[in-house]
Formats: C-alpha cells, structure tokens, sequence
C-alpha cells in the first residue's frame, strides 16, 4: 500500500477554532469599518447635498456642479495624459537598467541597485524645490546661465509647464520604482531560451526583443499598471509645479474644491467618487486581460544564469549612461538644495553676500517646527508599530487557510492599492465628520496615523504573507505542547523570526509616514501639522529658503533611515 504524505497547514490545527473565529470576526469588522466605510460614505456623500454632519439629504447636483464645470473634465483628462506621457519612456528606460543590472557583465550593477533604492527614499518634495531653484523663469541657475548665451534673449527652461512637471515628476519618481521591480524578475529568469537563441546567432538586441521581453511580458505590464496607477495618484508636483499656471489634476481640484469657503465637499466627493470608478474598470479589464493569457516560465529546474551577456566595450559607455542618468535626475537637484538652504535669498546668486545660516536658526527656534517634528515623529513611529503588529497578525490568519472569509478580508487589505492618497484621505474625512469619530481623531495625529496605516495595508500584509510562508509550524508546535497559548507563542516565537521582515516595512511605513503630504492634507489642523504640511506651507507662502532647509532636514533622516536599516537588514538575514 502507498503511503501518501500530508502536508499540515501553517499554523497547527491543534489552535482553538473558537478563538480562530473570533480573530477573524475581529479583522471582518475592523477592516470593513477603516476600509470599506470610508468609500461607502465617499460614494454616498458624493449624493448629500448636506454640509457634513448635518441631516443628509440626497440628490445629484453636486455631480452635475461639478462636471458642468469644464475644469473638471480636463482635470481628469490631464491626470491621465500625464501620467501616460511619464510612463512611456520611464518603462523603457528602467527595462534597460533593470536587464543592464541583472543580466550584462555592466561592472557597478550592485552599487546602481542600490543607488536606485536610495533615490525611491529621498522624498520628492524637496527635489521639486531644488529643481524650482533650477529652472524658474526669474531666477533659475539653468536659465540664468542661459541668459549669458549671446544668442538666447529669454528663459529657455520652464517648470511651470506640461514638459516641465513632466521633466520635475521623472527626476523625483523617474525609474527608481519600476528597476527596484524589474531587477530581480530579470535576475530569476531561466537561462534556456536565451542560450539557444546565442547557439542560433541571435545578437544581444535580437535576443532581448525576441526572446528576454516577451517572457516577461507580463510582469513588465503588472508593472507598467502599477506605474500608470502610481502616477495618477501624484500630488505634490501638480500642486507646486500645476496650480501657479492653472494645470490641474484631479487631485489638485479635489484639493482646491475642499480649499474653497465655505467648501465644496459635494463636488470633491463627485470628483473623487468617478475616478474611484474609473481604476475600478481599469484593474478589470487589466485583470481580466492577464487572466486570458498563457503563463510564461520564467524560473525553470535548470537553474538561473549564470552566464552574463558580454557587452565588451559597451559596458563602460552602458555604466558611464546609468551614472548621468543618476547624476542630472538626482545628485543635480540634492546639491541644489543644500546651496538653496543657506542662500540669503532663494535664486539670487548675484547678491553681495549671498549665503547665510539665519534660515537654519530660525527654522530650530521656530516653535511651529518643533511642533511639527514632534507630530511627524508620533505619527510616523504610530504608523510604523501599528502596521507591524496588525498586518501581522492579518497575514498570520491568511496563511492559516483556516478563514471561513479569506478572500474578502484580503481584498479588504488590498483596497488601498487602488485608492490614492487625495481619495484615501477624502474616504476617512467624510469617516470623520459624519460619525462619532469626529471628536476622537479629526485634526489629531491619531486620525492621520491611522489613515497612514490603512494605506500601508497592500504591502505589509504582502510582505508578512511571504515570510510567514518560509516558516515552518515545528517551532509553534513545540510551544504548543509546553502549553503556551497561541497569542504567547505568536508574540515569542513567530514575531521574533520576523523581526528582519518587520525591520524593513517598519522602516518603511516610517520614512514614507514622515513625507507623505497626500493622505493628511485634508486631515490635519494646526496642532497636528506634520513636517511634511509644514514644508507645504514654506512652499506656498513663498518661504523657499526655509523650505529648502527643512526639505534638506528630512532628506537627511531619510537617508540615514535608509543607511542604518539596510545594515540592520544585513547583519539580521546572517544571523
């Protein structure tokens, strides 16, 4: 008789299902109340013709107010044309640097990845202050340099423009994402195919045209879409760079229309709710496009390969463009903004004396800052701790394969993949006002942290997802029969294997709590304004050169973050 091996699920079956139901019960509701409440009152709020707060009554004229505007149309027709136009050559530029990486004989492909990873880090509002130091039409250093030219009258660069937030958005988000991506995809490909086109004479731009791509067609396109997606939900550069000229997106007349006085909350949650519909029939027709298409083996039992395409001389002339790449988009703008920091006057390089420390001691004496540092500092660790300890907790459940309900509590958790941060941020105010929470978390650190969280929701719970799956259930096991109950044994034996995974998305979620400006700018006050509203506002009251020295301040925590979690990260996978 055969015997037939049984593989137990992780965790083990001996966990009481009562309490198992509890927890899921708990996640359900919790994540249906932060998750799906906030776009249930964004859709329906979009129909009240009532100020929030007040008895509801319903109807369709905010919906006709705002698409009777014609704003409002070429406000979403612009977040997709830009979008579009960054994305397009964004791809085929990080294609080429991600297969130059991982499968060229290009020397320094370690230190451009990591490069890459550092720039996705910097934070994109300072770069757009040091690329406005750069190229604005009065005083910028490219067009002033211009301007000595005998044959140039006026400026030749202009940030304040399509091409120009289009140029600022590519050197602040550029290809840092997609490489960090791609790189690996094309490190793990399978080699096969590959070496019968070399053995058949096929040339290295045949082969990646005819062969390397078309493998990886499909995750080159989950890529691409996450990109596009990406790219709509862009804030800060349109605000900056879009709102001075009249261009916006429909981020920035979300933003504009809850500006107003009194504000236009009906036209902002009509906005906010079509373009909700119209990622919804993207992802659809995305989803169901890749659902039609043969599978592609990447990863195959021969092995990756370890036989790099040689490029010979090109491969200098291949470094040599990756390290321009780096220097114009990032090492340009960064040295900019630490010369714009101590200018006496932002862009007027012609001044007697034209540098000063007086905008760092006034920006440390200034009481709003340390404010803002403590409030930035409360919600991004909030964030970082929360995120670890929930997501957790939810990828222990979904790895279980014990949910009665698994599939709608990880689309719950995937929810805010598809949700910008403007909307996100609309979502959990229209929460706020319209229940009790209002006197709770409207205005405080404790509302931002927590919209902070849900949107951090897709990839920690991915992240835990994939490390709780290396384990095995030997360990909790043996808790088990020493009697340890399944909340001691999770906190001291599975959390603690984890700790590297945690270290990174805590490292994570906290650098990009400490920056975000999308999801709190519609829901902080003045007694909990972040670093990164305050940064905000230095920008808008024309106060650069303060700006520019809190942008350089938080670029060098991130940094340092940056720095001291990938050495923990070693030193934690070698021990």
């Amino acid at each position: 008789m055969k015997s037939h091996t049984v593989t137990v699920p992780f965790p083990i079956p001996r966990i009481r299902i009562r309490a198992f139901r509890l927890a899921e019960l708990a996640m359900l509701l919790f994540f249906g109340l932060v998750m799906g409440l906030p776009l249930f009152f964004l859709f329906t709020g979009s129909f009240n013709l009532s100020a929030p707060g007040k008895e509801a009554v319903y109807g369709i004229e905010n919906w006709v107010r705002a698409f009777a505007d014609r704003g409002t149309l070429n406000a979403l027709w612009m977040s997709f044309l830009l979008s579009m136009v960054r994305l397009i050559p964004a791809m085929i530029l990080a294609v080429i640097v991600a297969w130059l990486i991982a499968r060229t004989d290009m020397p320094g492909g370690k230190t451009i990845e990591f490069l890459c990873w550092f720039a996705y880090f910097i934070p994109d509002l300072p770069l757009i202050l040091a690329w406005i130091l750069l190229l604005d039409l009065n005083f910028g250093f490219l067009n002033t340099l211009a301007r000595s030219l005998p044959f140039v009258d006026g400026p030749v660069f202009n940030p304040y423009s399509f091409w120009g937030i289009v140029w600022v958005h590519t050197s602040a988000g550029g290809i840092w994402f997609k490489v960090m991506l791609l790189a690996p995809i094309f490190r793990r490909m399978g080699a096969a195919l590959e070496e019968a086109a070399r053995v058949a004479g096929a040339n290295t731009p045949t082969m990646l045209w005819r062969i390397t791509l078309p493998l990886l067609s499909p995750m080159i396109l989950a890529i691409a879409v996450l990109s596009f997606i990406r790219g709509i939900q862009s804030f800060n550069t349109e605000l900056l760079l879009g709102t001075p000229v009249k261009i916006y997106v429909y981020s920035t007349r979300i933003y504009d229309y809850l500006q107003q006085e009194p504000p236009a909350y009906g036209e902002a949650t009509a906005l906010g709710s079509v373009f909700l519909l119209v990622l919804v029939v993207l992802l659809f027709f995305y989803w169901r496009y890749l659902s039609g298409k043969r599978k592609f083996t990447v990863v195959t039992g021969q092995g990756y390969s370890t036989v790099r395409v040689k490029l010979g001389k090109g491969k200098y002339v291949a470094l040599g463009g990756c390290i321009l790449y780096f220097a114009v988009m990032m090492a340009l703008p960064l040295v900019f903004l630490v010369i714009g920091s101590f200018m006496r006057r932002y862009g007027f390089f012609h001044l007697e004396s034209p540098f000063t420390l007086d905008h760092w001691q006034r920006l440390f004496a200034d009481p709003i800052f340390l404010v803002s540092l403590k409030n930035s500092l409360i919600i991004a660790t909030v964030t970082a701790l929360g995120g670890i300890l929930l997501y957790s907790s939810v990828a222990y459940l979904l790895v279980s394969r014990r949910l009665l309900a698994g599939p709608v509590l990880e689309t719950l958790c995937w929810l805010p993949h598809i949700l910008p941060g403007i909307l996100l941020s609309l979502g959990v105010l229209w929460l706020f006002l319209s229940t009790p929470l209002r006197a709770i978390l409207y205005g405080t650190v404790w509302g931002i942290a927590l919209a902070l969280i849900i949107g951090d929701s897709p990839v920690t719970t991915q992240a835990f997802k994939a490390g709780l799956l290396q384990l095995g259930s030997d360990f909790e096991e043996a808790a088990r029969v020493t009697g340890a109950s399944w909340w001691y044994s999770y906190r001291r034996i599975l959390l603690p294997l984890l700790v590297p995974i945690a270290a990174a998305v805590g490292l994570i979620n906290f650098g990009s709590a400490l920056t975000s400006i999308s999801t709190p700018v519609l829901l902080y006050s003045h007694q909990s304004r972040p670093l990164s509203i305050l940064l905000l506002e230095y920008s808008f009251t024309g106060e650069l050169e303060r700006g520019a020295a809190l942008g350089l301040l938080i670029t060098v925590i991130i940094s340092l973050m940056v720095l001291v979690g990938r050495k923990l990260g070693l030193q934690l996978t070698r021990t």
